[in-house]
């Protein structure tokens, strides 16, 4: 193996990235049930980390592919979130309805509610519900999960507007503040159910 770490440009990476998000999304939906949203807080934790080793020159001696090495580090982020979220692998059908270990999984609570959709009293006590619980997040969660996901900011213009020093410092706060937010909502709809 060569001395010389190997070095990508950044078109390069992008379109690495591009070829492998649809085959990480379907790695982490299919092996482990993660949804979407959180397949791309993880690909883009991965992404960075990927990056940094990269810059760093962990790689100069890798034998596997870039594509199996970054597959591994999806694979362990998704476990990490798993275990950080308390989350276990959905192996029945999405609308069942299963205890485990004395707990309604949290993705159970909102298939049920999906089923009512048209029900307009239900959808404002949700809304009220998320909006509690992001007006009590401490700050930068607060403004940068309404900036996100209410006003529709991109993650560059909120690390502009917070002062973060790149947009990937904003996407890994932000992926933070989702599991405060996460944890809380589950801890409420356990309360609920």
């Amino acid at each position: 193996m060569s001395d010389i770490a190997p070095k990508y440009t950044e078109r390069e990476l992008n379109t690495f990235a591009a070829k492998e998000w649809p085959k990480v999304l379907n790695f982490l939906k299919n092996r482990f049930g993660i949804h979407e949203d959180d397949c791309k807080d993880i690909f883009q934790e991965s992404f960075i980390i990927l990056y940094t080793n990269i810059q760093s020159g962990k790689l100069q001696d890798m034998k596997a592919s870039l594509s199996t090495y970054f597959t591994s580090i999806c694979k362990n982020k998704a476990l990490e979130f798993l275990r950080g979220s308390a989350r276990s692998v959905n192996v029945d059908s999405e609308m069942s309805l299963s205890l485990m270990d004395g707990e309604v999984k949290n993705e159970k609570i909102e298939a049920l509610l999906a089923l009512d959709e048209g029900d307009s009293a239900l959808e404002a006590q949700k809304e009220e519900l998320v909006q509690s619980i992001v007006k009590d997040l401490p700050s930068p969660c607060n403004e940068l999960l309404w900036g996100f996901y209410r006003d529709n900011l991109s993650m560059k213009a909120l690390a502009e507007m917070f002062n973060y020093s790149s947009e990937s410092s904003a996407k890994v706060t932000k992926h933070r503040c989702c599991e405060k937010f996460r944890a809380r909502y589950i801890e409420l709809c356990n309360k609920l159910f």
